[in-house]
Parts: C-alpha cells; structure tokens; sequence
C-alpha cells in the first residue's frame, strides 16, 4: 500500500458512519458493492461490528475503498492514492473471478397472503428465503422501534453501535431449528417508505408486492432472525416455514407495536415505556431525543453508557417532566415538546464541552450528572411561566448547579438511576426552592 492502512481504515469507517442510518444511503451503497463482488452482507456486518476493518483482507478494503469512490466521488477514496497499479489489477482479478451470490432484491411477491386489515397482512415464508433477504441487506434492524442498542469501542478506537442481543436465546432456537424440533413462530417485517406506496396487495390472486424504494425493517422476532441464520450453517437442508406477518406502519407506529407485542425476551421496563408512550411527558421526551441537541444522548435504559455519550435517561426525563409540567392535551405536549427543544439547544450552547464535546471530563461534576436533568426540568418550567429570555439561561445554571453538599447527597444517595422516586421529588423540591433567588 501506499498509505498506512490504519488511515484508510479510519477514513472507510467515519464515511460509513456519515450514512449507516440513512436506509436509502445503504441500500444505494450496497448496490455499488454488490458491482464490485464484494460478499453480500459486509456494509451490516461493519456497520454492527460483527466485522472490524483491521482484520479484513487486503482485497476487501480495496473493494470498499473503490466502492467509497464510486458512492461519493470523493478524490480521497480514489484507490491510486492507496493502492499500486500492481495490487488493483491484482485485487480487481480476485474479485471478478468470485462467484457472485444469489441475492434478493426489491420488489418482491408474496403469494397466499391473508389480509387483516389495510396495515397488516400474513403469509409464510421459509427460513432459506427470510435468511437470503436478510444477507441480501433486505431486512435492517430499526433501533428506533426496536430493543435499543449497546456500545462498544473497536480496536481503532471508534465506537460501534450493537443489536440488544439475547445470545442464549438465539442458541437455543438455532439448535432447535436445525434439529428440525422448532415449532413454526411468527416473524414481523415492517414495509415503510415516504416516497412510493410501501406494498401492492393483489386481493384477487391473494398476492402482495414490497415496491422498489421501501425500507424493510424487523419489528418482531430478530432473535428468530438470527437464529434462523446460525440454524442454516448447522444445517442447510433445514425445511420450515415460519408465519410472516407484513405491516405498513410508520415509524411511531411500529414503535408502539413493539412495545406491545414484546414477550419473550421481556424489555427493560424503561425501554419498554419509551416505546409505547403511553405518558404524555413520554412524547415530550421522544420529541427532545428527535429534535433538540440531546438526540442520542437520552438512554432507553435504566443507566446511561459513557462510551456513545449519553447524559440521561429516558426514564428519568419523563419523570421530570410530568412531575413539572401540567400536560393535560396534545396541544400542551407540542407546545412544552417546543419550547424544551429550544431550552436544551441554549443549554448545550453555553456548555458545549460539557454536553458535547468533551462530556466524560466533567462526569465528576453536577452539571452533566443523570439527574441534574431533574433540575433543569425545573429550570425551564421557571423560565417558562416566568416568561424569562432563554438567554439568560446560563445565570440559572451557574447559581444553582454548583459544588453544594446538599445537592451532591442527592444527586450520589443512591449508585442506581432507577426506583429512587423519593430522591427524584427531593431533588425537585431543592430546585423549586433555589431557583427563587436567582435574579
């Protein structure tokens, strides 16, 4: 190589990440890979951290690299810059004279399907086909409506974002699976799309096509999913067929499906509140993960990870924010849901190394602690009634949010973020009380 690796690698991954949650961006780059031979599959798999760049071959970071070249027309991933003539021609000839695999694409036909109603529809599908659209990057995890996800740092330093994944579980059902021992359990596959008509249901011949452009997500059943593909490696010639259950929902939607049906791999009960929404305060938190500068920065857990930057928890706002404001309408949610978005961007304006750019050094401190949220709650609820300019946001947090004894045993009585109401109310009563004095 030209270059050291290590760049190249660093410089593959944080393109990846620029449109790894764009599903028109990936489908359209998987197309490019699928031109160029390279193994269907391996944007997901890289995108997961199933697969870290240092340990692929030579001929596969050529490949990503052209495949990057060709997506973005970026001279910096012009492969001359990393690659000898010598090793293009070299790396091309491996991968032209390999195989391609059999993929799926879009639109595809589901024959006997049963119509529930105009959002839901059921048929059956084998393993081998809901694995092949699976590998064929058909089907994406939506970690919008789904359990959440976990975080982990690479070998390049970088963080990965992971499927909640229950591994035990998809064991057993692989194993079940391949001994041919597994009752037939339902698989739900969401077709979403703002740009064309998600399905076409043919009620005469009881078919149903996913159109070219839609997005196909997993709401239920990813541990079957994966299970399914584990179970295909112990045994190719599995025969079962699983019940498919098509839904057309939007994101939200889906997201309050999940909530719903989820049973067997029970969810946290905080994730499980964030997707069904069932509190008014929740929409006004899923508001502020969407539209204010905390986006990725509320956990759906019950404890927040370090490692991808999070500040607070779900849980924890919505607790704050029913506790303060009197929601009693939609109405009051959009417009508390507006006002917090603008609150939390002054917020994060005026301290921007300790929300932002530089958070884990002020970890020690109160100002970036889980349940100062709590307080900053209060703070808006103040500013809001009093109709006090935003702008002076930054002389509420300064004469509050200090080193006090008082607050610190609140804020550190208990190691767990959760079932700790009575620290909650305190810690909203002490702010109700000192925000008084603030001129």
């Amino acid at each position: 190589m030209k270059q050291d690796r290590q760049y190249l690698e660093e410089a593959i991954r944080s393109k990846i990440d620029s449109f790894k949650n764009s599903r028109h961006e990936v489908y359209k780059f998987n197309q490019i890979i699928s031109q160029i031979h390279l193994p269907v599959g391996i944007l997901e798999s890289i995108i997961i951290g199933e697969i870290d760049l240092s340990t692929i071959e030579s001929t596969y970071l050529y490949g990503l690299t052209k495949a990057l070249y060709v997506y973005s027309s970026q001279e910096s991933f012009d492969p001359l810059k990393f690659f000898s003539e010598r090793e293009i021609r070299d790396y091309n000839n491996i991968l032209e004279t390999k195989p391609l695999e059999e993929k799926m694409s879009l639109p595809i036909e589901f024959t006997n399907v049963i119509k529930v109603k105009y959002d839901s529809y059921v048929t059956t599908i084998s393993i081998q086909d809901l694995v092949k659209m699976s590998k064929s990057q058909l089907i994406q995890y939506d970690y919008e409506s789904q359990r959440g996800a976990t975080y982990k740092l690479n070998n390049s330093g970088g963080i990965v974002k992971t499927p909640i994944l229950n591994k035990s579980s998809v064991k057993r059902i692989s194993q079940n699976m391949a001994n041919e021992t597994y009752f037939e359990d339902m698989i739900t596959l969401n077709a979403y799309s703002k740009e064309v008509d998600p399905i076409y249901y043919d009620e005469k011949n009881l078919t149903l096509t996913i159109n070219e452009g839609v997005t196909i997500s997993i709401v239920d059943g990813f541990h079957r999913l994966q299970g399914s593909i584990t179970a295909l490696e112990l045994n190719p010639n599995v025969d079962l067929n699983l019940i498919l259950s098509i839904r057309t929902y939007d994101p939200e939607t889906a997201q309050k499906y999940f909530g719903q049906i989820n049973t067997i791999n029970v969810l946290k009960k905080e994730r499980r509140n964030e997707l069904t929404s069932e509190k008014l305060s929740d929409n006004v938190v899923t508001n502020l993960q969407r539209k204010s500068e905390l986006k990725k920065k509320i956990a759906s857990s019950s404890t927040i990870s370090e490692i991808a930057n999070e500040l607070t928890t779900f849980d924890i706002m919505s607790f704050a924010i029913d506790q303060v404001f009197d929601l009693k309408t939609r109405l009051d949610v959009i417009k508390v849901s507006d006002y917090l978005v603008e609150f939390f961007d002054y917020l994060v304006g005026n301290y921007v190394e300790e929300f932002s750019t530089n958070i884990n050094k002020y970890r020690s401190t109160n100002i970036n602690h889980p349940l100062i949220f709590i307080g900053y709650i209060v703070i808006a609820k103040h500013m809001y009634d009093n109709e006090i300019s935003l702008q002076k946001i930054k002389t509420y947090v300064d004469s509050i949010v200090l080193k006090d004894d008082e607050l610190d045993k609140l804020l550190n009585a208990k190691k767990s973020l959760s079932a700790n109401k009575r620290i909650r109310i305190a810690l909203i009563k002490y702010f109700e009380s000192h925000i008084r004095g603030v001129k």
